[in-house]
């Protein structure tokens, strides 16, 4: 392990970190500072398991950020290696091997037996982006990291004529102004995760809309706005939009659901539709909301029904710390 020290990665080093990061994902994924701070911002952000390399005189050469979830429904034998990377021109060095040893080994004495990817609470990624080299497939899969399968983040024009064709039934009705029906909807529907994930976002101050059914909630989708304070996986990354800059302003869809009893009669559609056209309304005429993500989903044929196409890929991946 020569020409390099071994240590400890703090919230303060956002920028240098993404300098390392975006040496090889910049134009899919820039690292910048609000989904930096996403990180940090969960309570699963344990300074203990991120790791720095530097050269000696202190310039990092790579980065590697873990987790040991410690959420009700997350299994307690699952690590996460939430960002790992290494400058191009110290790959070959020992670097990247020395940053997986030190995360795997932090993950081991917490119990964890497996490793995932990405894919952990609060994520930025949920697996390995496809822009990943082949160095970097080569380098995990000499870990034992087996790959999975591919999940997308989606892009959906808001100003889509697709948006319009899928009205909401008669009867039927999207409502934002009752967060605590639409959570206990998601807490009987979706117990774990999303129940967790979505109710920490509303008490933040995102917006959930509830899909109602007479007197019954029978769906959900969690909408997120450009100003919210916590942004969430779909709009952390400072991505430029698919067609160059300038950027516009991009909000966020999901995670959003059924009732196993509403489905397969086209009402999904049109609660996603329904969804991103209050959305759309939320914009103004200085500066309208022109595009949706949609992160995390392998359903790319359902919402391109709407017109939503992939943006970034990933792969999924696991193995044993």
């Amino acid at each position: 392990m020569t020409g390099f020290d071994l240590g400890s990665l703090g919230p303060g080093e956002g920028e240098a970190a993404g300098g390392v990061w975006n040496a090889t994902f910049a134009a899919s994924h820039p690292l910048g500072p609000r989904a930096w701070g996403a990180w940090w911002s969960s309570p699963d952000a344990d300074p203990t398991l991120a790791w720095a390399a530097r050269d000696g005189r202190g310039r990092l050469l790579g980065i590697a950020l873990a987790r040991a979830p410690d959420r009700a429904w997350a299994p307690a034998d699952l690590g996460h290696l939430s960002l790992f990377a290494v400058l191009p021109a110290a790959r070959g060095r020992g670097v990247g091997a020395a940053l997986w040893a030190a995360a795997a080994a932090g993950l081991r004495a917490r119990g964890r037996r497996r490793l995932r990817i990405g894919a952990d609470p609060d994520h930025l990624l949920p697996g390995v982006p496809l822009t990943a080299p082949a160095a970097t497939w080569r380098f995990l899969g000499s870990r034992g990291v087996r790959p999975g399968g591919l999940e997308a983040d989606l892009w959906l024009d808001l100003g889509s004529t697709a948006l319009d064709r899928h009205p909401l039934p008669d009867g039927v009705e999207l409502i934002d102004d009752d967060p605590a029906a639409a959570l206990a909807f998601v807490a009987r529907a979706f117990p774990g995760r999303w129940t967790d994930e979505v109710g920490r976002a509303v008490d933040a101050g995102v917006a959930v809309l509830g899909l109602r059914r007479g007197e019954a909630t029978v769906g959900f989708c969690l909408a997120r706005q450009p100003n919210d304070a916590v942004a969430g996986t779909a709009l952390a990354w400072t991505a430029p939009a698919p067609w160059g800059s300038p950027d516009p302003e991009v909000g966020g869809l999901g995670p959003l659901g059924l009732d196993e009893a509403a489905r397969g009669g086209g009402l999904g559609l049109a609660l996603v539709a329904g969804a991103a056209r209050w959305l759309r309304a939320r914009g103004d005429q200085r500066q309208a909301l022109r595009a949706a993500v949609i992160d995390w989903t392998s359903l790319t044929a359902f919402y391109g029904r709407l017109g939503a196409h992939a943006w970034r890929a990933y792969q999924r991946a696991e193995g044993e710390p």
